[in-house]
């Protein structure tokens, strides 16, 4: 059973059960891409919607709130965070932050919740921790629920961006100042594979800076998003100008309050509190013609022997001290009319004053209308409500696929590969040689591809599977940058005979390509850590997925999971021929099997303080002990270090190991990286 935690009777999670949850909107996108102007367009044009925002901007300045702060009013509220991302240390404080807009405004919810992650913002990290947080029965994940993920896009910048090989953290930290932790993964890649990370996780996706882009950055940066997730909607804009329905998901039933309204002879007013009835009559009408009964959920008001005008119906909820009710006649001449005052049971916003039937919602997936500047009449508006975010997984129906060729296919096999061989492969791997991207990019003018051997590949192999039987080489296509060229992005999971143990994520996006290690496998665990593991929050329904999804009878879910996407170019026929070469033979796999059979998980991160510090409990060096604990640790660690530096002074001082600097560990089997 994973963990879950009592937050008090008022949070229990039975009192929640079928009420609306208020949705809540990551707006996600790199740096400069418009994401706060496409905000302040919203507030500007929320048409009485009630919005609540969170500001995510870590740098010592918190600009966006600023600027996003002027359109606050009765309808909207700002608030900001500046101890660090949401996606990394911070997620505690937009928690934090969203609960406090809701209780204080339980009684006339907001409609929307917004949050603006900051440009290197993971929206698949705070999408995962809000899941832990509603399987742990945190308040804030029970009263909301992320509905969609907005990313926003610069058409102008697309194409630079897509070839940006620096860090998206060290970029960001250069522009904005932004400090992010060791927790947030973008500190490890690139900008163009964060881009595309942004945009594959997108429910709306939003081309903005149209009128700044050049037609053809217009048209690779439509062709290559709409390649990356072809279930989002796609909405060109300028200066964030969408209309906000194409953005924001519907509104749940009864969640939707009205302030006033008006029936015929009457209008009516409400607070979270009180309902308040006005029934305009003219000079000659008395107190005795009024005709007034009040139930605990019914109400009639007219005049007696006339028909108009009158209210009759049953209410939205129950009223309180009804027998105390009184009417006034207040003002005169037109203005003469009829107030009731009735408080209400419960506090709370009422849809409507009468119980009827609401009009039926817009579901998550229906078709809307793109904001203004939209040029795409062929999408159909899906809004992802279906989507499958996976990173090894792709859509069937790409609409880039039909238009205009680009086209996907799945790499799927239960043997390792050979570390040396994909290293190779990795190297050799074509990159563009210039600084903006285009379509052309993946255009192939070359002759037939011809499956040969590749002799930058010097491992000799005698699987059957890959080559012909005479090859005393790996197969490889003799025009290796013909073959891998046209792939615009390639992603998924990986399993070496380096690290048997461990899965490695493949990651491929401009000019980067790197294959790094993740978590353990399922099937790597005892029995033991098995068990300690699904009590992670969020971490058994993985586990089941993989069970019911991933799982082998003989390899359990250690796999070769990849998916490639590229132009019409990209043959599978050639690709696959290409990592076939790189798995394991029959002989290398028998002795890899000897090899490996008795390697065991260790057991140093299955213990409850790993468990405490996942959760953000308190560390054991908070504890005295533990401060003395790790002050002894950390004065071995130095006098570990020191004798470390004598010894290596020493044996330099002899000539030994001079070229040592020279070594790139980033190449080493545990991490293969190829950066143009």
């Amino acid at each position: 059973m994973p963990l879950t935690f009592n937050f008090g009777e008022e949070n229990r999670p039975e009192l929640f059960e079928g009420k609306p949850k208020t949705p809540v909107t990551l707006l996600s996108g790199f740096l400069g891409t418009g994401k706060t102007t496409l905000l302040k367009h919203l507030l500007e044009n929320q048409d009485g919607v009630r919005i609540g925002v969170v500001v995510n901007d870590v740098a010592a300045v918190n600009i966006d709130s600023q600027l996003v702060r002027r359109y606050e009013t009765g309808l909207v509220e700002v608030t900001e965070l500046q101890n660090g991302c949401v996606c990394c240390s911070s997620a505690d404080d937009l928690f934090t932050a969203v609960q406090n807009i809701v209780m204080r405004s339980k009684d006339y919810p907001f409609e929307h919740i917004v949050v603006e992650l900051s440009g290197v913002g993971e929206p698949e990290a705070v999408k995962r921790n809000w899941a832990i947080a509603f399987e742990c029965t945190m308040p804030v994940a029970l009263r909301t629920e992320i509905k969609r993920v907005v990313t926003v896009v610069d058409a102008s910048t697309f194409g630079r961006d897509w070839l940006d090989t620096r860090q998206a953290q060290e970029r960001n930290e250069e522009v904005h100042g932004d400090k992010h932790d060791e927790k947030n993964t973008a500190r490890l890649e690139n900008v163009g594979q964060l881009l595309a990370e942004q945009v594959e996780w997108a429910d709306a996706l939003v081309v903005n800076m149209t009128d700044l882009a050049s037609e053809e950055e217009l048209r690779t940066t439509l062709e290559v998003v709409r390649a990356l997730n072809s279930k989002a909607s796609i909405c060109q804009a300028e200066f964030g100008r969408v209309q906000p329905l194409t953005v924001l998901p519907s509104v749940p039933k009864g969640l939707r309050s009205r302030e006033s309204g008006r029936g015929e002879g009457y209008s009516w007013s409400q607070t979270p509190s009180e309902l308040v009835v006005r029934m305009p009559i003219d000079a000659a009408i008395k107190s005795r013609d009024v005709d007034l009964k009040v139930g605990k959920r019914t109400l009639r008001l007219g005049l007696k022997s006339r028909s108009a005008p009158r209210l009759e119906g049953k209410l939205s909820a129950e009223l309180s001290h009804i027998d105390d009710v009184m009417f006034e006649i207040e003002s005169s001449g037109s203005d003469r009319c009829v107030v009731l005052t009735l408080e209400k049971a419960r506090a709370g916003m009422w849809p409507d004053i009468w119980d009827v039937k609401e009009e039926q919602e817009v579901v998550e997936g229906d078709d809307r209308p793109c904001g203004s500047g939209c040029g795409d009449p062929s999408h159909g508006h899906s809004h992802g409500a279906e989507h499958g975010h996976g990173h090894n997984g792709l859509s069937s129906g790409n609409r880039a696929e039909a238009r205009f060729g680009i086209h996907s296919f799945a790499f799927r096999r239960r043997r390792p590969f050979s570390s040396t061989r994909l290293q190779a492969l990795l190297k050799a791997w074509p990159t563009p040689r210039k600084e903006l991207f285009s379509l052309a990019d993946l255009d192939d003018d070359a002759e037939e591809v011809e499956v040969l051997t590749f002799d930058e590949v010097s491992e000799p192999s005698s699987s059957s599977r890959a080559c012909p039987a005479s090859a005393e080489k790996p197969c490889r296509p003799s025009n290796l940058d013909s073959v891998l060229r046209p792939v615009l992005r390639s992603k998924g999971f990986c399993w070496l005979d380096s690290e048997p143990l461990k899965q490695h994520v493949w990651s491929q996006a401009g000019r980067t390509l790197a294959v790094n290690p993740a978590d353990w496998w399922w099937t790597s665990l005892g029995p033991e850590q098995l068990k300690f593991k699904v009590t992670y929050p969020g971490v058994e329904a993985e586990y089941e997925m993989a069970r019911r999804e991933k799982w082998d009878r003989e390899t359990g879910d250690r796999r070769q999971e990849l998916v490639f996407i590229g132009a019409s170019q990209m043959l599978e026929s050639a690709i696959v021929p290409l990592l076939e070469g790189c798995l394991l033979t029959d002989e290398e796999y028998a002795s890899f099997c000897a090899r490996t059979q008795a390697l065991r998980v260790p057991d140093d991160e299955f213990h409850v303080n790993d468990l405490l510090k996942s959760l953000g409990a308190g560390k054991p060096e908070d504890s005295p002990a533990g401060r003395n604990e790790t002050a002894e640790h950390e004065e071995e660690e130095r006098l570990r270090r020191r004798k470390d530096r004598e010894d290596t002074d020493f044996l330099r001082s002899l000539g030994v190991g001079l070229d040592l600097e020279q070594i790139d560990e980033a190449n080493g089997p545990e991490s293969f990286e190829a950066i143009d």
